[in-house]
């Protein structure tokens, strides 16, 4: 009973090791085939004997270089439109906020009787409005 068979005297380390070594070769071998495979490209032009140079390149053969600078050229272009229609957007907001400073100096000068003569609340810069001191929300002062 004391003898051990061929299977119990392997460990489960030397197990290890072999199985491991056997999916190393079992990942490697697939990708060693699949690079060399004999297949040709299939072109959909007819088909010249091998050994004249062919003339023009077969269609959709284009080298990566003129693809490389459509590429480029169409980036550059979508970069120079989003500049433009962010320069139009920070002129705009500009034009706009400059408008509206140009109201509020209108209706200020409105409330204060201005310089342009009668004001709504009185006859002109000299006259009963605004003393300009700031509202404290109290009634004027009874004379």
């Amino acid at each position: 009973m004391s003898e051990r068979t061929g299977a119990d005297m392997i460990s489960r380390r030397r197990m290890l090791g072999i199985l491991g070594t056997g999916v190393a070769f079992g990942m490697g071998t697939p990708a060693a085939v699949l690079t060399t495979s004999d297949a040709e490209a299939q072109t959909p032009s007819v088909s010249q004997p091998q050994n004249q140079p062919q003339s023009q390149p077969t269609p959709g053969a284009q080298p990566r270089q003129d693809q490389r600078t459509g590429a480029t050229e169409q980036r550059q272009d979508r970069r120079t439109d989003r500049t433009r229609r962010r320069m139009a957007r920070r002129n705009a907001r500009r034009e706009r906020a400059m408008a509206r400073q140009e109201a509020r100096n209108k209706r200020r000068m409105a409330r204060r009787g201005g310089t342009t003569g009668t004001s709504a609340k009185g006859p002109g810069p000299k006259g009963p409005g605004t003393t300009g001191t700031g509202t404290t929300g109290q009634a004027p002062a009874r004379q």
